[in-house]
């Protein structure tokens, strides 16, 4: 149950971040020769904003499409996600008084709404990145506890196994040779 949720996240996760980078390629190809404000953060056009924004989007939405290993595609989405929650909270630092949304006018006309829509949907789904990422990689580490992992010594899959296990010898699942499970330090001694 625990794995299918992760994978439900980190395929949701890509599908989005698929989303929002075609989303800022198109309202940049779409205001192509329009003047746009400036971010008063980066101190860039929005344009090339949206183009940082999109291509770091596309990479991350690959890794977590088609990529291995379920702890490296949260810490991807946590770590885009907090580097977008760390911008907003600064532009609301040092620019109290205007809104985000401001700065969203290409993308909103691209699409065919408003400035404050684009950022709500922009929003939801970056707290949706955050929390969801956050909450898988917590997951994660408690269902993780306990468990401890040994390398093949003829094919390198790790396996995975409970503390009780140590010093028992087990069939390889990937390779089908015997292995005799061990701890961390190399020993095949049970921990007291």
């Amino acid at each position: 149950m625990q794995s299918k949720l992760i994978h439900f996240f980190t395929n949701s996760a890509g599908v989005l971040l698929l989303t929002v980078a075609l989303a800022m390629f198109i309202a940049n190809l779409a205001s192509a020769g329009f003047t746009q404000p400036h971010d008063p953060i980066l101190v860039i056009s929005m344009q090339n904003l949206f183009w940082i924004v999109g291509v770091i989007s596309l990479v991350v939405a690959m890794i977590c499409l088609f990529g291995e290993g379920g702890w490296l595609k949260i810490t991807l989405v946590l770590w885009f996600a907090v580097n977008l929650f760390v911008y907003q909270l600064y532009f609301f630092w040092n620019r109290p008084h205007v809104g985000f949304s401001v700065y969203l006018g290409s993308l909103a006309k691209a699409f065919g709404m408003t400035s404050h829509a684009a950022y709500l949907i922009l929003g939801i789904v970056f707290l949706y990145l955050l929390a969801g990422s956050l909450t898988s990689l917590l997951w994660l580490w408690i269902g993780n506890r306990g468990y401890l992992k040994n390398a093949c010594a003829h094919c390198g899959v790790y396996i995975k196994f409970s503390a009780e296990g140590v010093g028992q010898e087990i069939t390889c699942p990937h390779c089908g040779a015997m292995v005799t499970l061990q701890n961390p330090d190399g020993t095949s001694r049970q921990m007291t």
